[in-house]
Protein backbone atom coordinates (compact mmCIF):
# COMPACT_ATOMS: atom_id res chain seq x y z
CA UNK A 1 0.00 0.00 0.00
CA UNK A 2 1.18 3.52 -0.74
CA UNK A 3 2.52 5.72 2.02
CA UNK A 4 0.02 8.49 2.76
CA UNK A 5 1.55 11.88 3.45
CA UNK A 6 0.78 13.67 6.74
CA UNK A 7 -0.68 16.60 4.76
CA UNK A 8 -3.26 14.27 3.23
CA UNK A 9 -3.83 12.01 6.17
CA UNK A 10 -6.35 14.23 7.92
CA UNK A 11 -8.53 14.56 4.83
CA UNK A 12 -8.33 10.85 4.04
CA UNK A 13 -9.13 9.78 7.61
CA UNK A 14 -12.13 12.10 7.61
CA UNK A 15 -13.34 10.50 4.42
CA UNK A 16 -12.88 7.00 5.76
CA UNK A 17 -15.03 7.93 8.78
CA UNK A 18 -17.76 9.23 6.49
CA UNK A 19 -17.69 6.04 4.42
CA UNK A 20 -17.77 3.86 7.51
CA UNK A 21 -20.82 5.67 8.85
CA UNK A 22 -22.67 5.01 5.59
CA UNK A 23 -21.91 1.30 5.31
CA UNK A 24 -25.10 -0.32 6.64
CA UNK A 25 -28.40 -0.67 4.84
CA UNK A 26 -30.17 1.18 7.62
CA UNK A 27 -27.82 4.11 7.30
CA UNK A 28 -28.20 4.00 3.51
CA UNK A 29 -31.96 4.19 3.76
CA UNK A 30 -31.75 6.94 6.34
CA UNK A 31 -29.34 8.91 4.17
CA UNK A 32 -31.60 8.65 1.16
CA UNK A 33 -34.55 9.99 3.13
CA UNK A 34 -32.51 12.83 4.60
CA UNK A 35 -31.08 13.90 1.25
CA UNK A 36 -34.33 13.60 -0.62
CA UNK A 37 -36.22 15.71 1.87
CA UNK A 38 -33.54 18.23 2.62
CA UNK A 39 -34.36 21.83 1.79
CA UNK A 40 -32.11 23.83 4.10
CA UNK A 41 -28.66 24.86 2.95
CA UNK A 42 -25.53 23.20 4.30
CA UNK A 43 -22.37 24.99 5.44
CA UNK A 44 -19.75 25.65 2.76
CA UNK A 45 -17.25 22.83 2.34
CA UNK A 46 -13.85 23.68 3.80
CA UNK A 47 -11.21 24.02 1.09
CA UNK A 48 -8.90 20.97 1.24
CA UNK A 49 -5.14 21.17 0.82
CA UNK A 50 -4.55 21.31 -2.94
CA UNK A 51 -2.35 19.03 -5.01
CA UNK A 52 -0.41 15.93 -3.99
CA UNK A 53 2.67 15.54 -1.83
CA UNK A 54 4.48 13.05 -4.09
CA UNK A 55 4.23 11.88 -7.70
CA UNK A 56 4.46 8.05 -7.54
CA UNK A 57 0.79 7.69 -6.44
CA UNK A 58 -0.29 8.88 -9.90
CA UNK A 59 0.28 5.30 -11.02
CA UNK A 60 -2.82 4.25 -9.09
CA UNK A 61 -4.42 2.66 -12.16
CA UNK A 62 -1.61 0.09 -12.19
CA UNK A 63 -0.93 -0.30 -8.45
CA UNK A 64 -2.82 -1.48 -5.39
CA UNK A 65 -6.57 -1.26 -5.68
CA UNK A 66 -6.59 -2.06 -9.40
CA UNK A 67 -8.53 -5.33 -9.12
CA UNK A 68 -11.30 -3.85 -7.00
CA UNK A 69 -11.53 -0.74 -9.18
CA UNK A 70 -11.79 -2.90 -12.31
CA UNK A 71 -14.67 -4.71 -10.64
CA UNK A 72 -16.31 -1.37 -9.90
CA UNK A 73 -15.96 -0.37 -13.54
CA UNK A 74 -17.50 -3.66 -14.65
CA UNK A 75 -20.43 -3.12 -12.30
CA UNK A 76 -20.83 0.44 -13.55
CA UNK A 77 -20.98 -0.66 -17.19
CA UNK A 78 -23.46 -3.46 -16.51
CA UNK A 79 -26.90 -3.21 -18.08
CA UNK A 80 -28.53 -3.35 -14.65
CA UNK A 81 -26.32 -0.95 -12.72
CA UNK A 82 -26.02 -1.76 -9.01
CA UNK A 83 -24.79 1.34 -7.22
CA UNK A 84 -24.40 -0.49 -3.93
CA UNK A 85 -22.04 -3.02 -5.54
CA UNK A 86 -20.14 -0.21 -7.22
CA UNK A 87 -19.75 1.52 -3.88
CA UNK A 88 -18.49 -1.67 -2.22
CA UNK A 89 -15.87 -2.26 -4.92
CA UNK A 90 -14.71 1.38 -4.79
CA UNK A 91 -14.38 1.26 -1.02
CA UNK A 92 -12.31 -1.91 -1.35
CA UNK A 93 -10.07 -0.21 -3.90
CA UNK A 94 -9.55 2.80 -1.63
CA UNK A 95 -8.80 0.52 1.31
CA UNK A 96 -5.92 -0.87 -0.79
CA UNK A 97 -4.80 2.51 -2.13
CA UNK A 98 -6.10 5.61 -0.37
CA UNK A 99 -4.85 7.80 -3.23
CA UNK A 100 -6.79 5.98 -5.96
CA UNK A 101 -8.58 9.13 -7.08
CA UNK A 102 -10.51 7.51 -9.93
CA UNK A 103 -12.00 5.10 -7.40
CA UNK A 104 -12.91 8.05 -5.18
CA UNK A 105 -14.58 9.84 -8.09
CA UNK A 106 -16.69 6.80 -8.96
CA UNK A 107 -17.45 6.29 -5.27
CA UNK A 108 -18.83 9.83 -5.18
CA UNK A 109 -21.34 8.93 -7.87
CA UNK A 110 -22.27 5.74 -6.04
CA UNK A 111 -22.79 7.59 -2.78
CA UNK A 112 -24.83 10.28 -4.51
CA UNK A 113 -27.10 7.62 -5.99
CA UNK A 114 -27.60 5.79 -2.68
CA UNK A 115 -28.69 8.90 -0.79
CA UNK A 116 -25.35 9.70 0.86
CA UNK A 117 -25.05 13.34 -0.16
CA UNK A 118 -22.60 14.45 2.53
CA UNK A 119 -20.28 11.51 1.87
CA UNK A 120 -20.45 12.11 -1.90
CA UNK A 121 -19.47 15.74 -1.33
CA UNK A 122 -16.49 14.62 0.76
CA UNK A 123 -15.21 12.38 -2.01
CA UNK A 124 -15.65 15.07 -4.64
CA UNK A 125 -13.76 17.54 -2.47
CA UNK A 126 -10.81 15.13 -2.25
CA UNK A 127 -10.52 14.51 -6.00
CA UNK A 128 -11.07 18.17 -6.88
CA UNK A 129 -8.24 19.16 -4.58
CA UNK A 130 -5.91 16.44 -5.86
CA UNK A 131 -6.36 17.09 -9.60
CA UNK A 132 -8.72 19.96 -10.29
CA UNK A 133 -8.32 20.05 -14.08
CA UNK A 134 -9.14 16.36 -14.45
CA UNK A 135 -12.13 16.09 -12.14
CA UNK A 136 -13.83 19.49 -12.22
CA UNK A 137 -14.95 19.67 -15.83
CA UNK A 138 -17.54 16.92 -15.93
CA UNK A 139 -19.25 17.38 -12.59
CA UNK A 140 -21.88 19.91 -13.68
CA UNK A 141 -22.96 17.82 -16.70
CA UNK A 142 -22.58 14.31 -15.25
CA UNK A 143 -26.01 12.61 -15.51
CA UNK A 144 -25.07 10.42 -12.55
CA UNK A 145 -24.89 13.55 -10.39
CA UNK A 146 -27.95 15.37 -11.76
CA UNK A 147 -30.20 14.73 -8.77
CA UNK A 148 -27.35 15.20 -6.30
CA UNK A 149 -26.48 18.64 -7.70
CA UNK A 150 -30.06 19.76 -7.00
CA UNK A 151 -29.51 19.14 -3.28
CA UNK A 152 -27.82 21.50 -0.80
CA UNK A 153 -24.78 19.21 -0.73
CA UNK A 154 -24.58 19.40 -4.50
CA UNK A 155 -24.83 23.18 -4.40
CA UNK A 156 -22.01 23.25 -1.83
CA UNK A 157 -19.83 21.16 -4.16
CA UNK A 158 -20.39 23.57 -7.04
CA UNK A 159 -19.44 26.47 -4.77
CA UNK A 160 -16.30 24.55 -3.81
CA UNK A 161 -15.43 24.08 -7.49
CA UNK A 162 -15.20 27.84 -7.95
CA UNK A 163 -13.23 28.34 -4.73
CA UNK A 164 -10.70 25.66 -5.69
CA UNK A 165 -10.48 26.97 -9.25
CA UNK A 166 -9.41 30.40 -8.06
CA UNK A 167 -6.93 29.04 -5.53
CA UNK A 168 -5.53 26.45 -7.95
CA UNK A 169 -4.87 29.14 -10.56
CA UNK A 170 -3.28 31.42 -7.99
CA UNK A 171 -0.90 28.74 -6.81
CA UNK A 172 -0.04 27.69 -10.36
CA UNK A 173 0.92 31.28 -11.10
CA UNK A 174 3.48 31.35 -8.29
CA UNK A 175 4.61 27.73 -8.54
CA UNK A 176 7.64 26.13 -10.17
CA UNK A 177 6.57 24.58 -13.46
CA UNK A 178 8.38 21.31 -14.02
CA UNK A 179 8.29 17.81 -15.54
CA UNK A 180 8.10 14.92 -13.10
CA UNK A 181 7.84 11.15 -13.45
CA UNK A 182 5.67 8.88 -11.32
CA UNK A 183 8.24 6.08 -11.77
CA UNK A 184 11.52 5.55 -13.57
CA UNK A 185 11.53 4.94 -17.30
CA UNK A 186 12.10 1.31 -18.28
CA UNK A 187 13.15 0.11 -21.69
CA UNK A 188 10.95 -2.62 -23.20
CA UNK A 189 12.43 -6.09 -22.86
CA UNK A 190 12.86 -6.86 -26.55
CA UNK A 191 14.33 -4.95 -29.48
CA UNK A 192 12.13 -3.29 -32.09
CA UNK A 193 9.29 -0.78 -32.23
CA UNK A 194 6.73 -1.09 -29.44
CA UNK A 195 4.65 0.93 -26.95
CA UNK A 196 6.49 2.82 -24.21
CA UNK A 197 6.01 5.88 -22.05
CA UNK A 198 8.15 8.38 -20.20
CA UNK A 199 5.96 8.14 -17.05
CA UNK A 200 6.05 11.95 -16.99
CA UNK A 201 3.53 14.78 -16.62
CA UNK A 202 3.74 18.56 -16.19
CA UNK A 203 3.19 20.03 -12.74
CA UNK A 204 3.39 23.33 -10.87
CA UNK A 205 5.13 22.86 -7.54
CA UNK A 206 3.51 25.00 -4.85
CA UNK A 207 6.46 26.20 -2.73
CA UNK A 208 4.18 27.37 0.08
CA UNK A 209 2.38 24.06 0.66
CA UNK A 210 5.16 21.94 -0.91
CA UNK A 211 2.72 20.08 -3.14
CA UNK A 212 2.41 19.32 -6.82
CA UNK A 213 -0.50 20.73 -8.84
CA UNK A 214 -1.02 18.69 -11.99
CA UNK A 215 -1.18 20.64 -15.25
CA UNK A 216 -1.21 17.94 -17.95
CA UNK A 217 -3.00 14.66 -18.62
CA UNK A 218 -1.05 12.78 -21.28
CA UNK A 219 -1.32 9.20 -19.96
CA UNK A 220 2.13 9.79 -18.44
CA UNK A 221 3.82 10.23 -21.82
CA UNK A 222 5.14 13.80 -21.48
CA UNK A 223 8.88 14.55 -21.60
CA UNK A 224 9.07 18.35 -21.76
CA UNK A 225 7.37 21.67 -22.38
CA UNK A 226 7.90 25.15 -23.75
CA UNK A 227 5.84 28.27 -23.15
CA UNK A 228 4.74 30.78 -25.74
CA UNK A 229 2.39 33.64 -24.89
CA UNK A 230 -0.72 32.09 -23.35
CA UNK A 231 0.20 28.60 -24.54
CA UNK A 232 1.96 25.64 -23.01
CA UNK A 233 3.27 23.20 -25.63
CA UNK A 234 4.03 19.69 -24.38
CA UNK A 235 6.01 17.04 -26.24
CA UNK A 236 6.01 13.32 -25.57
CA UNK A 237 6.04 9.85 -27.11
CA UNK A 238 4.05 6.62 -26.98
CA UNK A 239 6.27 4.28 -29.01
CA UNK A 240 10.00 3.64 -29.05
CA UNK A 241 12.31 1.52 -31.15
CA UNK A 242 14.82 -0.31 -29.01
CA UNK A 243 18.00 -1.19 -30.92
CA UNK A 244 19.25 -4.74 -31.15
CA UNK A 245 22.82 -3.74 -30.26
CA UNK A 246 24.25 -1.14 -27.83
CA UNK A 247 26.21 0.62 -30.57
CA UNK A 248 22.96 1.75 -32.22
CA UNK A 249 20.74 4.56 -30.89
CA UNK A 250 17.33 4.14 -29.40
CA UNK A 251 14.71 5.86 -31.57
CA UNK A 252 11.39 7.54 -30.92
CA UNK A 253 9.00 5.52 -33.06
CA UNK A 254 6.05 7.88 -32.60
CA UNK A 255 5.89 11.26 -30.88
CA UNK A 256 3.30 13.95 -30.34
CA UNK A 257 2.86 17.58 -29.36
CA UNK A 258 -0.10 19.04 -27.48
CA UNK A 259 -1.02 22.65 -26.72
CA UNK A 260 -2.78 23.80 -23.56
CA UNK A 261 -4.39 27.24 -23.35
CA UNK A 262 -3.08 28.65 -20.06
CA UNK A 263 -5.98 31.11 -19.80
CA UNK A 264 -8.64 28.39 -19.75
CA UNK A 265 -6.41 25.34 -19.17
CA UNK A 266 -8.17 23.50 -21.96
CA UNK A 267 -6.00 20.98 -23.79
CA UNK A 268 -6.21 20.88 -27.57
CA UNK A 269 -6.13 17.66 -29.54
CA UNK A 270 -2.73 16.02 -29.79
CA UNK A 271 -0.75 16.28 -32.99
CA UNK A 272 0.94 13.00 -33.90
CA UNK A 273 4.50 13.21 -35.24
CA UNK A 274 5.48 10.17 -37.26
CA UNK A 275 8.84 8.50 -36.64
CA UNK A 276 11.24 6.98 -36.36
CA UNK A 277 13.41 9.87 -35.16
CA UNK A 278 16.44 10.23 -32.98
CA UNK A 279 15.61 13.77 -31.81
CA UNK A 280 12.39 15.70 -31.22
CA UNK A 281 12.54 19.45 -30.59
CA UNK A 282 9.94 22.16 -29.95
CA UNK A 283 9.99 25.94 -29.59
CA UNK A 284 8.05 29.09 -30.43
CA UNK A 285 9.23 31.13 -33.40
CA UNK A 286 8.34 34.58 -34.68
CA UNK A 287 4.68 35.47 -34.25
CA UNK A 288 4.39 32.90 -31.47
CA UNK A 289 4.20 30.09 -34.03
CA UNK A 290 4.82 26.68 -32.53
CA UNK A 291 7.53 24.80 -34.40
CA UNK A 292 8.59 21.18 -34.02
CA UNK A 293 11.68 19.59 -35.54
CA UNK A 294 12.66 15.96 -36.01
CA UNK A 295 16.05 14.55 -36.93
CA UNK A 296 17.11 11.00 -37.85
CA UNK A 297 20.11 9.25 -36.37
CA UNK A 298 23.59 9.22 -37.87
CA UNK A 299 25.55 6.61 -35.99
CA UNK A 300 25.25 6.19 -32.23
CA UNK A 301 25.24 9.89 -31.34
CA UNK A 302 24.96 11.90 -34.54
CA UNK A 303 21.92 13.60 -36.08
CA UNK A 304 20.88 13.74 -39.69
CA UNK A 305 19.22 16.72 -41.42
CA UNK A 306 16.45 18.25 -39.34
CA UNK A 307 12.89 18.69 -40.65
CA UNK A 308 11.04 21.71 -39.23
CA UNK A 309 7.24 21.87 -39.23
CA UNK A 310 4.77 24.44 -37.94
CA UNK A 311 1.76 23.48 -35.82
CA UNK A 312 -1.31 25.53 -36.68
CA UNK A 313 -4.26 26.37 -34.42
CA UNK A 314 -6.04 23.17 -35.45
CA UNK A 315 -3.06 20.99 -34.66
CA UNK A 316 -2.14 20.41 -38.29
CA UNK A 317 1.50 20.10 -39.31
CA UNK A 318 2.89 22.02 -42.27
CA UNK A 319 6.45 22.36 -43.60
CA UNK A 320 8.12 25.52 -42.30
CA UNK A 321 10.94 27.11 -44.29
CA UNK A 322 12.20 29.05 -41.28
CA UNK A 323 15.10 28.76 -38.88
CA UNK A 324 14.33 26.81 -35.74
CA UNK A 325 13.98 29.13 -32.71
CA UNK A 326 17.04 29.87 -30.59
CA UNK A 327 15.06 29.07 -27.43
CA UNK A 328 13.69 25.53 -27.45
CA UNK A 329 13.88 22.07 -25.90
CA UNK A 330 15.44 19.03 -27.54
CA UNK A 331 14.82 15.43 -26.56
CA UNK A 332 16.34 12.06 -27.42
CA UNK A 333 15.99 8.81 -25.53
CA UNK A 334 19.49 9.48 -24.18
CA UNK A 335 19.12 13.07 -23.00
CA UNK A 336 16.94 16.13 -22.87
CA UNK A 337 18.46 19.58 -23.26
CA UNK A 338 17.43 23.22 -23.23
CA UNK A 339 18.59 25.38 -26.13
CA UNK A 340 18.76 29.05 -25.22
CA UNK A 341 20.44 32.30 -26.22
CA UNK A 342 19.42 34.82 -23.56
CA UNK A 343 17.88 38.19 -24.33
CA UNK A 344 19.64 41.31 -23.01
CA UNK A 345 22.93 39.45 -22.48
CA UNK A 346 25.71 40.16 -24.96
CA UNK A 347 28.14 37.31 -25.55
CA UNK A 348 30.24 35.92 -28.39
CA UNK A 349 28.68 32.47 -28.45
CA UNK A 350 30.43 29.87 -30.63
CA UNK A 351 30.34 26.12 -31.03
CA UNK A 352 27.65 23.48 -30.62
CA UNK A 353 26.47 23.63 -27.91
CA UNK A 354 27.30 27.36 -27.81
CA UNK A 355 29.66 28.75 -25.18
CA UNK A 356 31.13 32.20 -24.49
CA UNK A 357 34.09 33.49 -22.44
CA UNK A 358 32.42 36.71 -21.23
CA UNK A 359 28.90 37.91 -20.52
CA UNK A 360 27.83 41.55 -20.69
CA UNK A 361 24.53 42.76 -19.22
CA UNK A 362 23.60 46.29 -18.24
CA UNK A 363 26.87 48.01 -17.35
CA UNK A 364 28.58 44.84 -16.08
CA UNK A 365 30.86 42.39 -17.85
CA UNK A 366 31.69 39.03 -16.33
CA UNK A 367 34.77 37.02 -17.20
CA UNK A 368 33.76 33.37 -16.85
CA UNK A 369 35.89 31.58 -14.21
CA UNK A 370 37.18 28.00 -14.04
CA UNK A 371 36.84 26.63 -17.59
CA UNK A 372 36.70 30.15 -19.05
CA UNK A 373 33.51 29.35 -20.96
CA UNK A 374 29.84 29.73 -20.01
CA UNK A 375 27.31 27.22 -21.32
CA UNK A 376 24.86 29.27 -23.36
CA UNK A 377 21.84 27.17 -22.40
CA UNK A 378 22.40 27.96 -18.72
CA UNK A 379 22.64 31.75 -19.05
CA UNK A 380 19.58 33.55 -17.69
CA UNK A 381 19.04 37.18 -16.73
CA UNK A 382 16.81 38.03 -13.77
CA UNK A 383 13.59 39.91 -14.65
CA UNK A 384 14.95 43.16 -13.22
CA UNK A 385 18.30 42.75 -15.00
CA UNK A 386 20.23 42.92 -11.72
CA UNK A 387 21.60 39.37 -11.74
CA UNK A 388 22.70 36.85 -14.33
CA UNK A 389 23.04 33.11 -13.73
CA UNK A 390 25.33 30.85 -15.74
CA UNK A 391 27.14 27.52 -15.56
CA UNK A 392 30.68 26.90 -16.67
CA UNK A 393 31.10 24.65 -19.71
CA UNK A 394 33.26 21.54 -19.30
CA UNK A 395 34.14 18.54 -21.43
CA UNK A 396 31.81 15.75 -20.24
CA UNK A 397 34.50 13.18 -21.10
CA UNK A 398 37.17 14.88 -18.93
CA UNK A 399 37.91 13.04 -15.71
CA UNK A 400 37.61 14.82 -12.38
CA UNK A 401 35.82 17.90 -13.71
CA UNK A 402 32.31 19.21 -13.15
CA UNK A 403 30.54 22.39 -14.22
CA UNK A 404 29.80 25.10 -11.66
CA UNK A 405 26.78 27.35 -11.31
CA UNK A 406 27.38 31.06 -10.60
CA UNK A 407 25.24 34.14 -10.07
CA UNK A 408 26.71 37.56 -10.87
CA UNK A 409 25.22 40.80 -9.56
CA UNK A 410 24.76 44.16 -11.27
CA UNK A 411 28.44 45.02 -10.67
CA UNK A 412 29.72 41.70 -11.97
CA UNK A 413 30.58 40.26 -8.56
CA UNK A 414 30.32 36.45 -8.60
CA UNK A 415 28.69 34.05 -6.13
CA UNK A 416 29.50 30.37 -6.54
CA UNK A 417 26.34 28.31 -6.01
CA UNK A 418 27.25 24.67 -6.71
CA UNK A 419 29.66 22.42 -8.61
CA UNK A 420 28.05 19.15 -9.75
CA UNK A 421 27.59 16.78 -12.66
CA UNK A 422 24.52 18.69 -13.79
CA UNK A 423 23.28 20.33 -16.98
CA UNK A 424 22.27 23.25 -14.76
CA UNK A 425 19.00 24.12 -16.43
CA UNK A 426 18.03 27.45 -14.85
CA UNK A 427 14.93 29.64 -14.53
CA UNK A 428 14.33 32.86 -12.61
CA UNK A 429 11.07 32.55 -10.69
CA UNK A 430 11.17 36.27 -9.89
CA UNK A 431 13.82 38.96 -9.46
CA UNK A 432 15.47 37.24 -6.50
CA UNK A 433 14.79 33.49 -6.75
CA UNK A 434 16.62 31.24 -9.21
CA UNK A 435 15.52 27.63 -9.77
CA UNK A 436 18.05 25.15 -11.14
CA UNK A 437 18.59 21.41 -11.68
CA UNK A 438 21.20 20.23 -9.18
CA UNK A 439 22.32 17.04 -10.94
CA UNK A 440 21.17 14.86 -8.05
CA UNK A 441 17.52 14.43 -8.95
CA UNK A 442 16.28 17.67 -7.43
CA UNK A 443 15.40 21.25 -8.34
CA UNK A 444 16.81 23.81 -5.93
CA UNK A 445 15.94 27.48 -5.43
CA UNK A 446 18.58 30.11 -4.57
CA UNK A 447 17.52 33.41 -3.00
CA UNK A 448 20.01 36.09 -4.09
CA UNK A 449 18.64 38.65 -1.62
CA UNK A 450 19.21 36.34 1.36
CA UNK A 451 22.28 34.72 -0.27
CA UNK A 452 21.13 31.23 0.65
CA UNK A 453 19.19 28.25 -0.59
CA UNK A 454 15.46 28.88 -0.30
CA UNK A 455 14.02 25.49 -1.20
CA UNK A 456 14.46 22.07 -2.77
CA UNK A 457 12.08 19.90 -4.78
CA UNK A 458 12.96 16.20 -4.98
CA UNK A 459 11.40 13.33 -6.91
CA UNK A 460 13.54 10.18 -7.09
CA UNK A 461 12.06 8.75 -10.31
CA UNK A 462 12.97 11.96 -12.18
CA UNK A 463 12.31 15.68 -12.25
CA UNK A 464 13.40 18.56 -14.51
CA UNK A 465 12.70 22.25 -15.07
CA UNK A 466 11.82 21.82 -18.75
CA UNK A 467 12.75 18.44 -20.27
CA UNK A 468 13.49 15.01 -18.84
CA UNK A 469 16.84 13.38 -19.42
CA UNK A 470 18.34 9.91 -19.03
CA UNK A 471 21.24 11.23 -16.98
CA UNK A 472 21.64 14.22 -14.63
CA UNK A 473 24.75 15.52 -16.43
CA UNK A 474 25.97 15.81 -20.01
CA UNK A 475 26.84 12.48 -21.64
CA UNK A 476 30.37 11.61 -22.73
CA UNK A 477 29.86 10.57 -26.34
CA UNK A 478 33.33 9.16 -26.85
CA UNK A 479 34.63 5.68 -26.06
CA UNK A 480 32.34 2.76 -25.36
CA UNK A 481 28.59 3.00 -26.12
CA UNK A 482 26.39 3.80 -23.14
CA UNK A 483 24.35 0.83 -21.90
CA UNK A 484 20.78 0.73 -23.16
CA UNK A 485 19.35 -0.37 -19.83
CA UNK A 486 20.04 2.91 -18.03
CA UNK A 487 16.88 4.36 -16.50
CA UNK A 488 15.85 7.88 -17.48
CA UNK A 489 16.57 9.23 -14.03
CA UNK A 490 17.19 7.49 -10.77
CA UNK A 491 16.40 3.80 -10.66
CA UNK A 492 14.93 4.41 -7.24
CA UNK A 493 11.35 5.40 -6.69
CA UNK A 494 9.59 3.10 -9.13
CA UNK A 495 7.52 1.95 -6.19
CA UNK A 496 4.91 -0.70 -6.81
CA UNK A 497 4.35 0.25 -10.43
CA UNK A 498 4.13 -3.38 -11.51
CA UNK A 499 1.78 -2.96 -14.45
CA UNK A 500 2.75 0.12 -16.46
CA UNK A 501 0.58 0.75 -19.54
CA UNK A 502 3.32 -0.21 -22.01
CA UNK A 503 3.60 -3.64 -20.42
Amino acid sequence: MHHVSPLRLGVLLGTVCVIASCGSKSNEAKGRTDDAGQTASVPPIATPVLGVATLPPWGFLYNEGKKAYDAAQTAYKAKDRDWSAIRTHCESSIAEDAEHYDARRLLASALANTGQGAAAADQLAIVLAADFFKYSGGIATDPDLKDFLATPHGAAVMQLVEVIRAEYLRRIGTGIWLVGRRSAFKWPKDAGAQPASSRGEIYAFDREARRYLRLSHTDHQAVGFVRGGDELAIIGFDRVEKPATPDAPGLIARAWVQVIDTKTWEAKKRTTIAGPMRELAAGYGDGNVLLVATAPAQGRWGLGPSVVQAVDGNGKLAPAAVAFPANAIRFTLDEGTIVRLPDNVTAAFTGDPPTAPTLTYGSATVQVPESGQAAGASVTLAPDGAHVAFATAVDPCAKGTAPSLYIADAKGALTHILSAKSRFATRWLDATNLAYDDGEGAIRVWDVAANREAGKVSNAPGIALAVLSATPGAICKGGEPAPMEVDMGSAAGSGSDEMPPEE
